[in-house]
């Protein structure tokens, strides 16, 4: 039924645009003389046609709006008006569309007098279409209450489900955003001006979310859905800027307000009653519920400023006060009634009250030794402190059991209201030793205190070198290296298992964690990082330029018994440009890019946590490797000069990932497949002047596109005995496009 909506809105949309173009190409003054154009002039143009695609490809058309096989009209337009060079008081009018036949379209409309003020509105649509063809059991996809069809059969698990494979319809995954923007800028009196902008985005689609019903390790069942996406976003901002030739300096406000449209994701349980469940969990009384992203603000204040001395030292210094706010009201505990009447100990509040301060400050000064000497220092301090109240929540698993108030109960759990404080000092000296060798280098510390967090506190100290030399005119390099050493408080792995459960029933917990205690997280753990970098540009001769970069990166987490342990990345990339005339040019480029890394794990079992956490036997090894390499070539040349050009570009990417893991001898493993994304693109231009003011576009453009990825392919909606999938697939598609159209300058 959408397709069938879609199809007769694009054909008239395709008209529209058509007819649009013809209109505006009418209005357009023939008696203009271009000979007579000031050489400053900016030239307007129109351009209006025929695109075609032939097949119908959602991963192709994300964000492009070429998802549907058919028609489309091609409609591109820049009219600018200005008023004369010598006018006492000119203004200037800008119109811009791009894409008015897509569901990409964007359009700006600015007006404005040189050095008074600037007006513009802007409206753009940005659509993502997600590929793969899912599907669901669900009714009511859009809506914020899914239900099963009045034929479903439940079941412990996916495979006593007899109606689930006949009851799949196929559900459309994406969003579209709509976006208005509103701008002025206008000069109040000598050195002050005011700027202001608002924005408002509108964002709607379906996403994925996957819905858990059941309370412990062993019960819980769970379906992926179709989450509806529905919200508003709006920022405004308004500054006020002085300058001149020694001081500047800035206020500024900012607020953002996120408003989300639907407040809840309700779903009925299409599983039978487990052990561990109420019997009201289960079909068909047993539903299930879940909040959707809360309503927020931000709000921030901000100062910036700046002196130079007549000598070259320069002071620079900025701050900025935020804060955000959350009080969007709770859901109950559960949306079952049966489970709703166990309840003893109701939610200590009826919202969160989040709120966050935040404040922003930098420093800086720089200055010259002399001509070849230059310096700087600067300080950057960022703290977000977490004001939202603490509290404890008694809350029911998953909708499917009752309250369970014990003072060892596992439902017993406290929100963690996390604050961050950041601080970096950074020194840093370039010093020229002739014209053509420049070395320059940066010594920076960071301090890092976290709250509720495994690490309190983490430093890190880095050091950068680099140096630039240029042979001649046709020969030039540089070198760089950076060294970073990470450590910090003591590591203490079980501090967020600790503090966010109630000591009745960690005091319980064998060992105390949740986590295996030798685990470290990569955000926080102690690294030492080494990165090598080098560049080379050649000139051999005029027409010829060649450009080699090499990035080595390598990272090492020493004390990371388990987590990650070793990183690293390479990359390779050579780019060559050839202009041997003035009528033509070529470019190629080629690039390899390869990451890695190494993972210790260790699977553990709930009745012997403390055993198997330090078991060399029930340890594993996981080793990643992606490989990157893309490719791209192009060609442009006037065959006629001042009446044909032509053009040709042509690209191939590809990756591969490849995982090899390795266990103890009390644990198996399945060899995993390698998966592989393969892309070619290849696309030819050309551009025929029919007369003066009169151009003929071509292009013809062939993408193909092919994926693999095993936790997509042949797994079907019910290959899982208690997760109910989509059932999506790896993208794969062949492409055509084909546009023609006409251009009118003027």
């Amino acid at each position: 039924m959408t397709d069938l909506i879609r199809r007769p809105l694009r054909a008239r949309r395709l008209a529209a645009a058509i007819l649009l173009a013809f209109v505006c190409t009418a209005n357009v003054s023939a008696e203009d003389n271009p000979e007579l154009e000031e050489l400053t002039r900016i030239k307007s143009f129109i351009e209006f046609g025929l695109g075609v695609v032939d097949d119908d490809s959602r991963r192709f058309g994300r964000y492009r709006g070429l998802d549907e096989q058919g028609g489309y009209g091609v409609l591109n337009i820049d009219w600018y008006q200005r008023d004369a060079h010598d006018d006492p008081d000119p203004s200037y009018t800008r119109f811009t569309a791009r894409d008015l036949g897509l569901d990409t379209r964007q359009l700006r409309i600015e007006h404005g007098r040189p050095g008074r003020y600037d007006l513009h509105l802007s409206y753009a649509e940005l659509p993502l279409t997600r590929s793969g063809a899912g599907s669901t059991i669900f009714r009511g996809v859009g809506t914020n209450t899914l239900s099963l069809p009045g034929d479903w059969v439940p079941a412990q698990n996916t495979a006593g489900m007899t109606r689930l494979l006949s009851s799949l319809q196929p559900v459309e995954l994406g969003h579209e955003r709509r976006r208005y923007g509103l701008g002025l800028d206008a000069l109040l009196a000598r050195g002050w001006e005011i700027s202001s902008k608002v924005r408002s985005e509108r964002k709607e689609g379906l996403k994925t979310f996957g819905a858990v019903i059941g309370n412990s390790g062993g019960n819980p069942r769970a379906v992926i859905l179709p989450e509806p996406i529905d919200y508003e976003h709006r920022e405004g901002e308004v500054a006020l800027h002085y300058f001149d030739r020694s001081k500047q300096f800035e206020f500024r406000y900012l607020v953002s307000l996120f408003d989300e449209n639907q407040n809840s994701l309700n779903w009925q349980n299409p599983f039978a009653a487990i052990n561990g469940w109420s019997a009201s969990a289960g079909y068909p009384t047993g539903f299930g519920e879940a909040a959707l992203p809360p309503d927020n603000q931000f709000h921030q204040l901000s100062a910036a400023g700046g002196y130079n001395w007549a000598n070259g030292l320069r002071l620079s210094a900025d701050v900025a006060l935020g804060r955000m706010t959350q009080d969007e009201d709770f859901l109950p505990y559960t949306v079952n009634p049966v489970l709703a009447n166990s309840i003893t100990q109701a939610l200590p509040r009826s919202s969160l009250d989040g709120r966050i301060d935040t404040t922003v400050a930098n420093l800086r000064l720089t200055g010259r030794g002399n001509a070849r000497l230059s310096w700087g220092a600067s300080w950057r301090f960022d703290d977000r402190d977490n004001r939202t109240p603490r509290d404890e929540y008694v809350y029911i698993g998953g909708d499917s059991n009752t309250q369970n108030v014990a003072a060892n109960s596992s439902f017993r759990r406290f929100n963690e209201p996390a604050s961050y404080r950041d601080s970096r000092l950074k020194l840093d000296l370039g010093y020229r030793f002739s014209g053509n060798t420049r070395l320059t280098g940066a010594l920076e510390r960071r301090s890092t205190e976290r709250t509720y967090s495994e690490r309190e506190e983490a430093d890190e100290s880095n050091l950068r070198l680099a140096l630039r030399h240029s042979a001649n005119e046709w020969l030039s390099g540089s070198l760089r290296y950076e060294f970073a050493d990470r450590d910090g408080s003591t590591y203490v792995g079980n501090e967020p298992f600790l503090s966010s459960y109630a000591p009745g029933y960690t005091s319980g917990v064998p060992g105390q964690f949740e986590n295996p205690p030798l685990l470290r997280k990569l955000h926080l753990a102690d690294r030492e990082r080494d990165r090598f970098g080098a560049n080379l540009t050649m000139m051999p001769v005029e027409a010829w330029t060649i450009a080699l970069d090499a990035q080595l990166v390598d990272d090492d987490y020493l004390a990371s018994s388990l987590g990650v342990s070793e990183t690293s990345s390479d990359v390779f990339t050579i780019d060559v440009g050839f202009t041997p005339e003035s009528r033509w040019s070529a470019y190629g480029f080629h690039a390899i890019e390869t990451l890695s890394m190494q993972q210790n794990g260790a699977s553990i079992r709930g009745g012997t946590r403390v055993e198997d956490a330090v078991d060399p036997n029930r340890g594993w090894r996981a080793a990643h490797e992606d490989q990157i390499r893309t490719s791209g070539l192009g060609i442009k040349v006037a065959l006629i000069e001042e009446r044909l050009d032509l053009g040709f570009d042509y690209l191939r990417a590809s990756s591969e990932t490849a995982i090899s893991v390795t266990t103890g001898t009390a644990l198996t493993a399945t060899a995993l497949p390698n998966d592989f994304d393969r892309l070619r693109s290849i696309s030819m231009q050309a551009e025929y002047r029919l007369r003066d003011l009169w151009s003929l576009r071509l292009r013809l453009w062939n993408e193909r596109y092919s994926s693999t990825s095993f936790t997509l392919d042949g797994v079907e909606a019910n290959q899982l005995a208690n997760v109910i999938l989509l059932g999506e697939d790896s993208p794969d598609y062949d492409v055509n496009v084909g546009v023609i159209s006409l251009v009118y300058q003027f």
